[in-house]
């Protein structure tokens, strides 16, 4: 079960924390920005991430190309990475599906990724420390009369992604953007296959 911390608190502080003190005070809310990018089968090798604004909201939530508007700020502190694959039943049981395409991103063609901020990098390291946000859970077996397979996968365990702990801390109107790339262009059962990264952490706005 998910903690959180319940303390009583006088009125005076209530009413403190629910109303600015000051308009040029910032307000700060747990955030996600996120953008997806799709891949497509023995074609793409590399993809450039939070640089466009998506008009379908489902693929990516960035307000202007490559920058936070004025007078947002974000602090980063974990970075993640979500293979949009839906579940797969193949007629034969062969090495395909959602789990052979995120392995061949993570160790078939060693993906990597790198942060970008003022023509400043941080990386490149390796993709597979990009973990999954969170997916399908459960059990899935196969009659052994048959040579058929379902199959699910997820990008590793769901621990919160690649920890920064706040040291990156992206501006407003600062240009930055993660790249993504792997050594030769990926074989895909799912293609193109949307690739979502996203970086969860506090996003400082205008409170008024």
């Amino acid at each position: 079960m998910a903690r959180m911390r319940v303390v009583a608190r006088t009125r005076g502080v209530l009413a403190r924390d629910a109303n600015p003190q000051s308009a040029s005070q910032p307000e700060a809310l747990p955030w996600v920005l996120y953008d997806t990018q799709a891949w497509t089968t023995a074609v793409t090798t590399t993809q450039t991430y939070f640089t466009t604004v998506q008009n379908d909201k489902t693929l990516g939530n960035m307000e202007g190309p490559g920058q936070l508007p004025d007078p947002q700020y974000f602090e980063v502190h974990y970075i993640g990475c979500d293979f949009l694959l839906t579940p797969n039943f193949l007629a034969a049981a062969a090495a395909t599906g959602p789990a052979n395409d995120i392995l061949a991103f993570l160790f078939a063609q060693r993906g990597t990724w790198e942060f970008n901020i003022s023509n400043k990098r941080v990386g490149p390291f390796p993709l597979s420390f990009l973990h999954a946000s969170g997916g399908a859970t459960g059990y899935v077996s196969t009659n052994s009369a048959t040579t058929g397979k379902f199959e699910v996968a997820n990008n590793g365990v769901f621990d919160g992604g690649f920890c920064v702990g706040g040291a990156i801390l992206i501006p407003p109107k600062v240009s930055f953007d993660i790249t993504v790339r792997t050594a030769a262009a990926p074989v895909l059962q799912t293609s193109p296959l949307n690739v979502r990264v996203w970086m969860a952490g506090a996003l400082y706005r205008r409170v008024l």
